[in-house]
């Protein structure tokens, strides 16, 4: 894909950079190329499942869709990138998203666009995630795509203290306390180990310390459920009556958004 070149008489905005939305007139990959593309890391043998704003969305949140993030296995990533650099037919290798979300590091990591499609493709390593992806920890949706486990993704939120993927997981599902006593390890605190790594991560890729907003404290695991999953009322906010929202994703007695097939997803 062409990028502009750089031109003083205008600026453009990183939401709408063809990094980011792709080239005039490319449409976004239909499920059958999707297959075609994740294919090629099942041939191979290689364990993944998608993360981030799809997995999200799969799990009931209405977030803005980017780039189809796909977290491999810790042993395999090496290979699944060379997979992915090795189909110049159907991949190009790219630059960051220049969009970038201050809480993520997804500009280290290798991304692809698909020829002819609007669509980005980003690998990441699970450690980078806290998930062991392994087959146990991931389920498919009715499109036969892969995502983590709902409780394994939730428990990857409270370890890794990331309070905006476990508010989306809680409000996209509609989960009580009663299902995180049942469903999680609530026991100890969250990992300080990860977080300190995650701190020294963002300082090695030149952040000032100022903007670094990850406290590598040990919390109670069931301090940080509790808090989130009672919170559900108060993120309703003015635009969702909680006489009909259960949630600000989830109608009262509405479906498990995992039941019915949703295209993309």
């Amino acid at each position: 894909m062409e990028t502009p070149q750089d031109n003083n008489d205008y600026v453009i905005s990183p939401m709408f950079h063809p990094l980011a939305v792709g080239d005039p007139d490319e449409e976004l990959q239909p499920h059958q190329e999707v297959s075609t593309v994740l294919s090629l890391l099942s041939d191979a043998g290689i364990h993944y499942c998608f993360v981030q704003e799809h997995a999200q969305i799969y799990y009931g949140s209405s977030i803005l869709q980017r780039d189809r993030v796909l977290c491999i296995q810790d042993e395999q990533f090496e290979r699944a990138v060379e997979i992915f650099t090795s189909r110049s037919d159907i991949l190009n290798p790219c630059g960051p998203n220049p969009f970038r979300s201050p809480s993520l590091l997804n500009h280290k990591y290798p991304r692809f666009k698909a020829v002819g499609w609007a669509t980005f493709w980003t690998l990441v390593p699970g450690r980078y995630c806290h998930l062991v992806v392994e087959p146990e920890n991931i389920e498919f949706s009715k499109g036969d795509l892969p995502y983590p486990k709902l409780a394994v993704y939730v428990q990857s939120a409270i370890d890794s203290k990331n309070d905006g993927l476990l508010q989306e997981l809680i409000d996209g599902m509609n989960l009580t306390e009663e299902w995180g006593g049942e469903s999680l390890d609530l026991e100890g605190h969250t990992d300080t180990q990860w977080l300190e790594d995650r701190i020294q991560a963002f300082l090695d890729d030149g952040e000032d310390p100022m903007y670094i907003w990850i406290d590598p404290t040990p919390v109670s695991r069931r301090t940080v459920w509790t808090k989130m999953v009672q919170g559900k009322q108060k993120r309703l906010g003015w635009k969702y009556p909680a006489e009909r929202y259960a949630t600000r994703y989830r109608k009262h007695g509405s479906k498990d958004p995992r039941s019915v097939y949703r295209p993309g997803v």
